[in-house]
């Protein structure tokens, strides 16, 4: 990911995204998570849906936390839309990497319990030390007849 897929990004999101920033640490990740599910209940999602948006925000916190610089911060950004709800997280590390790949215990974790998992890296936030890295998670609304 570059600069510019990051700006993209942030072009992205509308009047209706919520940005949340904590310190990248295991005890802020029942914050991120309770964002989640209360964005998903919020919007209607199905109460299986709001469960498993909050189990992949917890799996993918803890992704983005192992690889984290020292006094990083994670970025969520929660984006509901009319069919789907987006959320993105992202953190600096010190050495780039890959978060969770394909194949990973981590991938199939998340893959099982949204409907479209991303990964993404690049650029570098300002007055931060180390090259972003992030998780990007869409569940999409229950069909209903």
């Amino acid at each position: 990911m570059t600069n510019t897929r990051i700006q993209a990004t942030r072009d992205e999101r509308t009047d209706r995204s919520i940005e949340l920033r904590v310190a990248a640490r295991v005890d802020n990740v029942a914050v991120v998570r309770t964002l989640a599910g209360a964005v998903g209940a919020l919007e209607d999602f199905d109460l299986d849906s709001v469960a498993d948006l909050r189990l992949a925000v917890d799996e993918a916190c803890t992704q983005l936390i192992r690889v984290a610089g020292v006094g990083a911060t994670l970025v969520t950004v929660v984006s509901p839309g009319e069919r789907e709800l987006r959320i993105e997280l992202c953190v600096a590390c010190a050495e780039p990497t890959d978060v969770v790949g394909p194949g990973s215990f981590g991938w199939h974790v998340l893959t099982a319990l949204v409907d479209d998992v991303r990964t993404f890296r690049g650029g570098e936030e300002p007055g931060v030390d180390g090259q972003l890295v992030g998780i990007a998670l869409t569940k999409r609304r229950a069909e209903t007849s």
